[in-house]
């Protein structure tokens, strides 16, 4: 019996070999046989791939000099700039993990990221990591590093990545309140860069890189640019409409933002207009309403469109479905397409039983996409063998935990999650990791969570004081988010909070955020 019998819901990436054993082989390579193309722009001011290997030597050498090595993890203060590019690169370089650090980040977040990875060295570029205790590690600052090779003496060569060894581990929301290092290998990150660059093309020149390397969703806007050869050209602010969209000599490869970024900048007195700005537009992080699409066709002449899908733990993308303005589906939303190169995509039950094409189910990923597992095997629950699966598969698989269906022409439609977790303006947010806060904070006894929909996406909470009403309502609300914007990244701290003398529950016992919000008049008197 046939694999596509047994299992009625599965669908096959593309199997292609892969082209480099990992993205610093790329990388060097482009910095031999095209060392005097910019591979990042800053400021107005060009790093060339030969500059940014030098860079990648010197601060490689710095870094063994301090006694790290294979599989050690090197915490890094996630700035946007060159040298920051170069230490993520010569990190890997020596086969060690690189573990970025949204340097926006409160001080017990970092510590709490920091004590995580028990990195053998922090490293940054300039500004330090405030609040977080160094302890054993070496701290290595590369903007104290020489620019270029003292007295001309070229450091060696790094000894370079296996493609079995771990790249990055980056930290998400986690179900338990304390964040999840999800590890990746070097054969997952460059077999996303190959696949990635089928989709956005190899016209342009290159990618802005705006949003925070503390996540992944940005790591699409470093790692392909670089991978093809073409420029990072790096952005202060995430709301920076004039650095993002200004006139350039070129258009961009690609720019990828989430549907939140997207709306913000559309209600705008001159929205973008993003033929003028780059070829192919990736959309991320959320789901895609056609809706958003169709208001800005435009101003889309021309240009290609990405729906792009992935967890963290899917090493940073493992969908895709590629249209233009005058294809824009009729569907819920925009579908998410098929998987990436070297992955397959099931569509089951709660059993991980198959489900029929048509019919909504959890999605799970299996092959080359699929991330090494957690640091310190915490939640290794949500990876399970493909074996299970029923279709003759060897390897890991893992459970999304988001519900799709696999429609008529072979392309899955994503439906929403099937738990707990919400997505703020591209970042995931984990409702035990801000239940296990809110709860954490004195007189507060229970809460629940929404997320507002708008030209920014904003997540509210819904708090019931412990004990008799508090006197001033207003003074508890802010003292809730004074004490999660000590602990929690921005994004995870509510924009409003409401006071509520209970949240209302469904005939299920549920919590009815909706309800709860319709009620507000009552239940805050």
């Amino acid at each position: 019996m046939s694999s596509s019998v047994q299992h009625p819901s599965l669908v096959r990436g593309e199997v292609r070999a892969a082209t480099a054993d990992s993205v610093v082989h790329v990388v060097r390579e482009h910095a031999v046989r095209r060392p005097d193309a910019v591979a990042v722009e800053s400021a107005g001011a060009p790093l060339t791939y030969a500059g940014l290997w030098d860079r990648v030597r010197v601060v490689a050498a710095a870094l063994t000099e301090a006694g790290v090595g294979p599989g050690d993890r090197v915490v890094v203060r996630a700035d946007r700039t060159p040298g920051v590019i170069a230490a993520a690169l010569a990190v890997m370089a020596v086969r060690a993990v690189y573990v970025p650090v949204d340097p926006t980040h409160p001080a017990e977040r970092t510590a709490a990221v920091v004590a995580g990875a028990a990195p053998v060295a922090l490293v940054h570029d300039g500004p330090g990591f405030e609040g977080a205790a160094a302890g054993a590690a070496q701290v290595l600052d590369v903007a104290a590093l020489p620019r270029t090779p003292v007295g001309g003496a070229v450091p060696p060569e790094p000894p370079l990545p296996r493609p079995d060894d771990i790249a990055y581990a980056v930290f998400t929301s986690g179900s338990t309140g304390v964040p999840k290092g999800v590890l990746v290998e070097h054969a997952s990150l460059v077999n996303y860069t190959g696949w990635c660059d089928t989709l956005v093309g190899r016209g342009g020149d290159g990618s802005p890189l705006f949003g925070s390397l503390g996540f992944d969703l940005a790591m699409t806007s470093l790692w392909v640019p670089l991978t093809q050869g073409r420029r990072v050209v790096t952005v202060a602010g995430l709301w920076d409409q004039d650095t993002l969209f200004g006139q350039r000599d070129a258009r961009y490869t690609f720019v990828k933002q989430t549907p939140s970024h997207t709306r913000f900048f559309d209600v705008l007195a001159e929205p973008p207009r993003y033929g003028d700005v780059t070829r192919t537009l990736m959309f991320g992080g959320e789901g895609l309403d056609p809706g958003l699409v169709r208001s800005l066709a435009p101003r889309l002449a021309g240009v290609r469109l990405v729906n792009h899908y992935g967890p963290t733990e899917t090493t940073i993308g493992c969908c895709a479905h590629v249209f233009d303005r005058g294809s824009v589906p009729d569907t819920p939303t925009v579908p998410i397409g098929t998987p990436a190169w070297n992955t397959r995509a099931y569509v089951v039950d709660e059993a991980l039983r198959p489900v029929r094409p048509g019919v909504p189910g959890e999605l799970v990923v299996a092959g080359r996409a699929v991330a090494a597992g957690y640091l310190g095997g915490v939640g290794a629950e949500r990876f399970v063998a493909e074996a299970e699966l029923g279709a003759g598969g060897a390897g890991r698989a893992y459970r999304t935990g988001d519900m799709v269906e696999l429609l008529a022409d072979g392309s899955l439609l994503y439906l929403g999650r099937r738990d707990d977790q919400l997505k703020v303006s591209g970042h995931r947010v984990e409702l035990g990791e801000l239940r296990h806060h809110v709860l954490s904070v004195p007189g507060v006894a229970d809460a629940a969570f929404d997320v507002v929909r708008g030209p920014v996406d904003t997540l509210e909470a819904f708090v019931v004081p412990a004990g008799a009403w508090p006197g001033d309502a207003r003074e508890f609300a802010d003292r809730v988010v004074t004490a999660l914007s000590g602990v929690l990244p921005s994004v995870l701290v509510p924009n409003e909070v409401h006071v509520v003398s209970r949240l209302v529950v469904n005939a299920n016992g549920k919590c009815d955020v909706r309800a709860t919000r319709e009620r507000l008049g009552e239940l805050t008197g």
